[in-house]
């Protein structure tokens, strides 16, 4: 495992320069090799929709990122996703990625069936139950979408093995865990266990503001970004789009292991130069009560005094709520249920506020954007 991070510009999701992008990055940062072998990519399908919308990672660089991997020598190349509200293969077909699968040369691999996989390493848990195709894998790698998250500030190659968990047994973990510096264990010591040998940033359009990772606004970011060290990939795609080094909660702990990296300093990059890619436009959800600049000038109790009072709250649109009980489903503590009303569908959605832990999965998985964030 190198220090290193391959960047290479690309303006536009055309296949052609999406797959000479991944090829010379695979170049500069090689994968481990995977002749004779099999390889799992595991990209972002939050929910099935359009490519345009930036809400998964584009179906052109999986379909990409495949070809190459076959082009290495890889036996075989599996590409699954476990969206939490709807089944894997059929939200693979709506957004286009599984076409993209198989016409490269991959299989579509249904996350529905789970092996417990255990580590030595961690901190908080030692063993998740993952997809079971993860048992074949010689090499796991993300594919990921970066984007702004509500609850964990940003999402990205760590965060995105968050779906080698099957289904609704994700929600359940945010009520396991409603405090961000546990679930951010949390997230490390998954990436302990899947053990991923290399990464794919999708960067050339991601998701900005409020809104993310579900329903923020697609910002043209115009480039790619690959490394065989996943928690240096993410330190650089997070920052350079404007965020502080420390202030993602799952990225410090990452790196306060000291397994990946011992400083953000050893982080190298490769391709084009870090400058480049550099967009100090996003419109990223920061987490004040994780910021440098606050905890210097502050008292630690008003820091986090003024963490309550900016934190989001969900509330829902009755007339854009279709009724569909998504947020029902996978709401952790139970705090939603339906009440009657007098609209056409006889029935609302009410949140018990007191029950409700900010984990914001309702938000996430909203079908219909019916649901803001407000303080």
């Amino acid at each position: 495992m190198t220090k290193t991070v391959a960047l290479e510009k690309c303006d536009s999701y055309d296949e052609t320069l999406v797959y000479q992008g991944i090829k010379k990055m695979m170049e500069l940062v090689p994968p481990p090799d995977v002749k004779g072998k099999t390889v799992l990519l595991k990209p972002n399908i939050l929910y099935p929709k359009k490519p345009d919308l930036a809400v998964c990672t584009h179906p052109v660089v999986v379909g990409a990122a495949v070809r190459c991997f076959v082009e290495l020598g890889a036996a075989k190349v599996l590409v699954g996703e476990s969206p939490a509200a709807t089944g894997s293969t059929s939200a693979a077909k709506i957004t286009g990625m599984y076409n993209q699968v198989v016409n490269n040369g991959g299989q579509w691999a249904d996350f529905s069936d789970k092996v417990t996989v255990k580590t030595d390493k961690a901190n908080l848990k030692h063993s998740f139950d993952f997809a079971k195709q993860i048992e074949e894998a010689d090499l796991v790698v993300s594919v990921s979408k970066l984007k702004s998250h509500q609850l964990m500030s940003y999402t990205g190659a760590m965060k995105n093995l968050f779906g080698l968990v099957i289904g609704l047994e994700k929600s359940q973990t945010h009520f396991l865990y409603p405090k961000k510096e546990d679930f951010a264990a949390y997230l490390t010591d998954l990436n302990l266990a899947a053990n991923p040998g290399y990464a794919i940033m999708d960067a050339i359009v991601g998701m900005e503001g409020p809104g993310g990772p579900g329903s923020g606004d697609p910002v043209k970011l115009g480039f790619l970004a690959a490394s065989d060290n996943i928690l240096a990939l993410d330190h650089i795609c997070s920052t350079a789009v404007g965020y502080y080094p420390d202030e993602i909660k799952n990225l410090k702990d990452a790196l306060d292991r000291k397994i990946w990296l011992n400083s953000w300093d050893e982080v190298k990059t490769a391709g084009v130069p870090f400058e480049q890619i550099k967009y100090p436009k996003f419109k990223a959800v920061h987490d004040i009560s994780s910021s440098e600049t606050l905890q210097k000038m502050m008292p630690a109790w008003v820091a986090k005094l003024a963490g309550l009072i900016f934190e989001r709250k969900p509330y829902f649109m009755n007339d854009k709520c279709i009724r569909c009980g998504k947020c029902l489903e996978i709401c952790p503590p139970k705090a939603l249920v339906f009440k009657e009303d007098k609209s056409k569908f006889g029935k609302q959605v009410d949140i018990n506020r007191k029950e409700c832990i900010r984990c914001y999965c309702c938000h996430e998985t909203c079908p219909a954007d019916a649901i803001k964030l407000k303080h």
